[in-house]
């Protein structure tokens, strides 16, 4: 298997990292899903999070049967009360199971272009934190994804506000005066942040 990493954030928790190496025919032979995507990068990002996700059921003693997505497109655990979430940046997947509570997770790559569209994600105070690094600015991007991802609503980006930043790579983050613990981890010039 293609995972790279796994580790424990906290005792409800458990993320695992793959990387994708496989061609498409070994992934299929690793796990049967019904693939409607047609872009092979995608299928690939497809089967290595369900691979993720079937792998760290086992790790957790819960019975993997499939995965489907509510109306939002958020994924849930078929006939499983534990929850999901799942990222990709090709050759990346990425995936958090949570026995509690709603989770997120996402991967992005450290990208100059980021720095384009910060104004429509960031607030004043964050692009003043921000400035002009390339990296705090992914960072900003991800922990929102990953907040998002934990909502599974419409919401935009700005209402999503990064309060502390960068204890021992921990964010406290609020929306409508809820607050979330995130964390980062840095990997090949990619950022992953998931909620613990």
């Amino acid at each position: 298997m293609g995972i790279i990493k796994k580790f424990y954030p906290n005792n409800n928790s458990i993320i695992s990292i793959w990387k994708i190496k496989e061609s498409i025919e070994e992934l299929k032979e690793l796990i049967d899903c019904n693939l409607e995507i047609k872009n092979i990068i995608k299928q690939k990002e497809f089967l290595s999070s369900r691979l993720l996700i079937k792998d760290m059921c086992e790790n957790f003693g819960i019975k993997y049967s499939s995965i489907n997505k509510k109306f939002n497109g958020k994924p849930f655990l078929t006939n499983k009360n534990e929850f999901i979430s799942i990222s990709h940046k090709f050759p990346y997947s990425v995936a958090i199971i949570n026995k509690k509570k709603e989770c997120g997770i996402d991967i992005e790559k450290i990208n100059k272009k980021v720095l384009n569209i910060k104004n429509k994600f960031l607030s004043k105070n964050e692009i003043s934190y921000v400035g002009s690094s390339v990296k705090k600015a992914t960072i900003f991007w991800s922990i929102k994804e990953a907040i998002y991802k934990i909502k599974g609503d419409t919401m935009p980006f700005k209402k999503i506000h990064i309060l502390k930043t960068d204890t021992n790579k921990k964010y406290i983050v609020e929306i409508n005066e809820l607050k979330y613990n995130i964390k980062i981890l840095e990997l090949d010039n990619h950022i992953i942040s998931y909620s613990i």
